[in-house]
C-alpha cells in the first residue's frame, strides 16, 4: 500500500494534471487509490485550499480517510529521532512549518508508515549532505524514511509500480 504526501495531491490537482485538461488521469486514477493508496485526514486537512479536489476525493475515494491520531505513539517516535538524531536544528521541530505542529503531515505519514508497513510517495528531495556537523533546519521526509528504514519513492517510480498510464 502506499501513502501519498500532500504535494503528490497538489503536483495531481494543480501543477500537472488539472481536472479540466486531464479529466482521463483523474478517471484512471480512482481504481488506483481505491485500491493501493491510503489517504490520512492530516493530509486531506493540508489540501483544504481546493474545494474541487476535496469534492473530488469525496466523490471518488470509497475508502475510509485514516485517523492518523491512530498513530500517537509513532509519531512521538518519529519526533523523538528527529530531535535526538542530531541531523536536524530545533527548528525542524518547532518552527510554524516543523514537524511538531500537529497540522503538518510529514511526521504523521512516516509514523503511519512504521506501523503499518506502507510505502511513502513524496516529491520532496533528499538532502545530499545531511550531516551532523552542519544540521539542517528542515526535516525531509525522504531523510528521516531513509533513517529509520521506511521505503520512500517519488511520483514517476509511483506511476511505474502500479502501472499507471493513460
Amino acid at each position: 500500500m502506499y501513502i501519498l504526501d500532500t504535494n503528490i495531491f497538489i503536483n495531481f490537482y494543480d501543477r500537472y494534471y488539472r481536472f479540466v485538461y486531464f479529466p482521463s488521469f483523474w478517471e484512471n486514477l480512482i481504481p488506483i487509490l481505491n485500491s493501493r493508496v491510503i489517504i490520512p485526514k492530516v493530509v486531506i486537512n493540508e489540501t483544504t485550499h481546493s474545494t474541487e479536489f476535496a469534492a473530488w476525493i469525496n466523490s471518488h475515494f470509497s475508502n475510509k480517510i485514516l485517523n492518523h491520531t491512530q498513530y500517537t505513539s509513532q509519531y512521538t517516535t518519529v519526533l523523538q529521532h528527529v530531535l535526538s538524531c542530531g541531523f536536524y536544528k530545533p527548528e525542524a521541530l518547532n518552527s510554524e512549518k516543523g514537524w511538531a505542529n500537529e497540522k503538518i503531515a510529514d511526521a504523521w505519514l512516516i509514523a503511519i508508515a512504521m506501523k503499518e508497513n506502507y510505502t511513502i510517495v513524496t516529491e520532496e528531495n533528499r538532502v545530499i549532505n545531511l550531516n551532523k556537523i552542519n544540521p539542517s533546519k528542515a526535516a525531509k521526509i525522504p531523510d528521516v524514511s531513509d533513517q529509520l528504514g521506511i521505503r520512500c519513492i517519488n511520483m514517476n517510480q509511483f506511476f511505474e509500480e502500479v502501472q499507471f498510464k493513460l
